[in-house]
């Protein structure tokens, strides 16, 4: 289909089957959720779930997701997840969210910063919502069209970097070694 389409190929449309949206051997969808923080005494308190495998160990905390593109385009860089209450700055230095990166750390500068997470309910305020599919498919469209060429790819995708914020990790590295010393 891909190579079908790279190729010119005068097609108008795919049928979607059954196949694709039903698994043959898990016929449901399963969602997993993991706790970020609890609520005690007024205050939100980080917790973490740690695990053998680390990529698996989860983000701790309220946390924000901000794309950062090369100052003065639209042409997208990276992402990065901070903590909600932080504040992004010029010249940071953020950490590799995959852990098996040869470069944990990198130096940032010279970048414009966009919040990808809207707030649409809250316990005060419900914002409106767009529902026009085409709207939807319009701005689906544009933010894949930030993203570098060669990891839109569906074969041999190349790596799109995901970063946290030095604070992020550091939160998460105490939660990690406080686990450890109840254990």
């Amino acid at each position: 289909m891909t190579s079908l389409l790279k190729e010119g190929a005068p097609i108008d449309n795919f049928g979607v089957g059954e196949q694709l949206i039903t698994s043959a051997s898990s016929p449901v969808l399963s969602g997993v959720y993991k706790l970020a923080a609890i609520s005690q005494n007024g205050q939100l308190i980080p917790k973490i779930k740690v695990s053998a495998s680390r990529e698996k160990t989860t983000l701790p905390g309220l946390k924000r997701v901000y794309r950062l593109y090369q100052q003065g385009t639209t042409r997208a860089i990276g992402d990065v997840i901070a903590l909600a209450d932080e504040k992004l700055a010029s010249g940071m230095t953020v950490v590799a969210l995959n852990p098996l990166a040869t470069r944990s750390q990198q130096q940032l500068g010279d970048f414009v910063a966009r919040e990808l997470q809207h707030t649409v309910l809250s316990p005060k305020t419900t914002a409106a919502v767009e529902t026009d599919c085409f709207a939807i498919q319009r701005f689906s469209q544009q933010r894949l069209a930030e993203l570098p060429e060669a990891t839109q790819r569906l074969v041999n995708p190349d790596h799109y970097p995901v970063y946290i914020t030095q604070q992020l990790a550091e939160l998460q590295a105490d939660l990690i070694a406080q686990q450890h010393a109840k254990n």
